[in-house]
């Protein structure tokens, strides 16, 4: 998301304005990395308890409702988790996997196709975006590169980057990769992630993932382009 530094007369201001922003990223790294945990594959223990231990922000807005939605799922099966962890891996099949076809496939292709089809021109410019970004994607070819985990995994790594970058006041490689991010989020996600999220919360499953969809068309949403 691109963002426009506010005029400065002080040091002390700019200083103020830079630690919000990081602070800002480093809660966007943490739900891409959330979300990319929880749509790439089945649920672990540790990752079922890490969402119980979290303390849902306030509000009805898409990104504080559906991290309510997934913590309370969490809650309500803290005294079974391994039986429940079982029962959300059949639900994570069910919805992403198949067995003939799954409710909500992951893939990007398959939505900005019309045919439907798998590995299409836009599988091979995420592909191109991965690599301009340098970011080398784990069982390359073992898997679509336009999978939504790994997609999330971009935007993780980006925005990593973006702090480090930060960090190092290197601003020219900030705005590079926000630029990149930016372009990502609106002329990529944004055409088909509202589609499949659309398929997971009109299923009848599990809160959990539900409430995970919520919160990741939230994220979403709220990179809006500033011009």
């Amino acid at each position: 998301m691109r963002r426009r530094r506010p005029s400065m007369d002080t040091g002390t201001a700019f200083f103020d304005w830079e630690e919000n922003c990081l602070q800002k990223l480093h809660g966007e790294m943490y739900c891409y990395d959330l979300l990319r945990r929880i749509f790439s594959v089945e649920p672990s223990l540790e990752l079922l308890q890490q969402v119980g231990g979290i303390k849902p922000l306030d509000g009805t807005d898409e990104i504080p409702r559906g991290m309510k939605q997934m913590v309370d799922s969490v809650k309500r099966n803290e005294g079974r988790l391994e039986e429940w962890r079982e029962e959300l891996s059949i639900e994570f099949a069910r919805l992403f996997l198949g067995p003939i076809r799954p409710i909500a496939v992951p893939y990007a292709s398959y939505y900005l196709s019309e045919s439907r089809q798998l590995m299409t021109e836009e599988t091979i410019d995420v592909r191109r975006r991965y690599l301009e970004a340098g970011m080398a994607v784990k069982d390359l070819y073992s898997i679509p590169d336009d999978h939504i985990g790994i997609e999330l995994e971009f935007l993780y790594y980006l925005t990593g980057e973006i702090i480090r970058a930060h960090e190092a006041g290197v601003q020219e490689r900030v705005r590079e990769l926000e630029q990149a991010r930016d372009e990502f989020v609106n002329d990529h996600l944004l055409r088909w992630v509202p589609m499949f999220v659309d398929r997971i919360t009109d299923s009848e499953g599990d809160e959990f993932y539900r409430g995970a969809a919520i919160l990741l068309g939230g994220v979403l949403q709220s990179y809006g382009r500033i011009d």
